[in-house]
């Protein structure tokens, strides 16, 4: 989730998950799954009786979406990548009235946090990074002066806070009143004035961890955020339809965002300026959703990291929940009631849009939901998807 327009309808959580809930041991509810290593997915597509079924879920939410709007109804792009078969479609429009395709970037937000902690779990494996040491010995700064790890920074449990919706909404006026600056990590956090508190305990939900990871990544690094995505995750994973903004501009076809955003279009989404200022660490990414898709596989298939790295991303440190129904393990929802078997991803909000990455480790599975509209209910989408899968 971006800071930014989106805490209109709520920073952390907007669409929440019903249902389910950790265990003592901060495990999910239904049948468990331990990470393994997922078998080359197949790319040919899923019988036709099967995908007529998976596109006419995509059919019914805009239909039924328009008869309860009268603004009219966005469009919306799903995939779904496994060892027995994948798929793509799309149905309605984005938010200049364009027919959406299956491949239609958008920013997908708060997914990005996912790219982020894989980076710093590879440094980890790498013996670049002790997730165990305090996040300021590698970035000195008056949030990380309570001691919080590294660890506990890519669980939410760092005693970070982020600020009131006012004082972001602030922020974005004086980017947008300035479009040409580009705002720096340290000068977002100077503006917004996050607070800090004493790590541990219950995760809580705050961009501001990620704004702090990022910049451990560069100054371990030497390397931009987009240039590490880019060269150390998007070309190792073999992602195509997907762009670090706003260091690289999406290509068409793209979802515009809807028309009540009143942005104007710049080849950036939703704009350059919603896109930069410093928070490409927790929200910058945009792809379309066959490539998400294929980035949950690869990730939590444990195609890119060791086996071992997946796992703990995959564990909550902690019981508690950051919103009902979803847990938090290293960059990672937990999410309960989305499937019988454990699933893992992450969902995203941006102004504009609506995003939700889905993995079924026991069913080598991976989905993505892209909608160009802000607070979308992403997860009964999802739960449809996967029970169509079976």
């Amino acid at each position: 989730m971006r800071f930014g327009i989106a805490l209109r309808v709520g920073l952390a959580m907007t669409v929440l998950l019903a249902g389910g809930c950790t265990s003592a041991h901060g495990g999910v509810a239904g049948r468990a799954s331990v990470a393994t290593q997922f078998p080359d997915p197949v790319t040919s597509q899923f019988p036709a009786t099967k995908a007529t079924a998976l596109q006419a879920i995509l059919t019914r939410v805009v239909s039924d979406y328009a008869h309860t709007h009268l603004m009219g109804a966005p469009g919306i792009t799903a995939a779904v990548l496994s060892d027995h078969g994948s798929w793509a479609g799309a149905a309605g429009n984005g938010g200049d009235g364009t027919k959406l395709t299956p491949n239609a970037m958008m920013a997908i937000d708060s997914i990005t946090k996912t790219f982020i902690a894989a980076e710093v779990m590879g440094l980890a494996a790498r013996g670049k990074v002790n997730l165990n040491a305090p996040l300021s010995i590698y970035v000195p700064h008056s949030l990380t002066a309570n001691g919080a790890t590294v660890r506990q920074t890519l669980s939410m449990r760092s005693g970070l806070i982020d600020p009131p919706g006012a004082v972001v909404e602030a922020m974005v006026g004086a980017q947008t009143a300035a479009p040409a600056k580009r705002w720096t990590a340290l000068e977002t956090l100077a503006y917004l004035k996050p607070r800090s508190s004493a790590p541990g305990g219950v995760p809580v939900y705050a961009n501001t961890n990620y704004l702090l990871l990022g910049m451990l990544i560069e100054k371990i690094t030497g390397r931009t955020v987009a240039q590490v995505e880019r060269a150390d995750l998007f070309t190792p994973a073999g992602l195509g339809r997907i762009v670090a903004q706003d260091a690289e501009r999406p290509t068409p076809p793209v979802a515009a965002p809807p028309h009540s955003l009143r942005v104007t279009p710049d080849g950036y989404l939703p704009s350059r300026v919603l896109a930069r200022s410093g928070l490409d660490s927790f929200a910058g990414i945009a792809a379309d959703a066959a490539t998400v898709a294929k980035w949950g596989y690869q990730l939590y298939g444990g195609r890119l990291l060791p086996i071992e790295s997946v796992r703990a991303m995959m564990t909550q440190p902690s019981t508690g929940s950051v919103a009902p129904g979803r847990g938090y393990g290293l960059g990672t929802m937990v999410f309960m009631g989305l499937s019988p078997d454990a699933t893992y991803g992450h969902s995203g909000l941006d102004p504009g849009y609506t995003s939700l990455l889905a993995v079924v480790p026991a069913r080598h599975l991976a989905a993505a939901v892209l909608i160009p509209d802000s607070g979308r209910d992403t997860e009964s989408i999802m739960r449809d998807l996967l029970a169509v899968l079976g």
